[in-house]
């Protein structure tokens, strides 16, 4: 007879709560990912690097449902329920529990995120640095780390290099 196998499924916790139910899960023996990451859009003037939930009022819960009961999971404190789809409970595929596990940081813990990537064409703003606020079309990479954006300044269209780490997609 094979042996059951655990499935992940996921948590949806309360407003701002995901550490209170990741730390209450685990004192009732659940196994838990929350996986975690350094906000790539956040001011690189900021003081301390903002580290949050890669996914924003979710945890994950790794079980065998039928050797440990799901029933005391809704009433945890920083829990509001278990995802579903209709009356099933959503199960996440193991691969991509594995995906999310792999792009974690060895030392830290941290998932690795990067921006999200622009195009030529793609409308940006410049989220950081004394340019902080502009807004232009990136019209293509200069080198690993600069880009240049094509942006209307004092009533004339000019080209403007920039950090590419700072642009965000509109």
């Amino acid at each position: 007879m094979e042996e059951p196998q655990a499935s992940w499924f996921a948590v949806y916790t309360k407003p701002r709560q995901e550490h209170i139910a990741l730390e209450n899960l685990e004192r009732q023996d659940f196994r838990c990912f929350l996986p975690m990451a350094i906000n790539p859009y956040q001011r690189r003037s900021a003081l301390k690097l903002r580290i949050e939930p890669l996914f924003p009022r979710y945890l994950f819960l790794n079980v065998i449902p039928d050797q440990q009961s799901l029933g005391p999971v809704r009433s945890t404190r920083g829990v509001a329920t278990l995802v579903r789809f209709g009356i099933e409970l959503a199960r996440l595929p193991e691969t991509v529990m594995k995906a999310i596990n792999n792009r974690c940081d060895p030392e830290t813990g941290l998932v690795k995120l990067d921006p999200a990537p622009v195009n030529p064409g793609d409308k940006v703003k410049v989220f950081d640095g004394p340019l902080a606020g502009l807004e232009g079309i990136f019209k293509e990479r200069k080198g690993k780390n600069r880009a240049l954006l094509m942006t209307k300044l004092l009533g004339t269209v000019s080209t403007v290099e920039v950090e590419a780490m700072l642009l965000q997609a509109r």
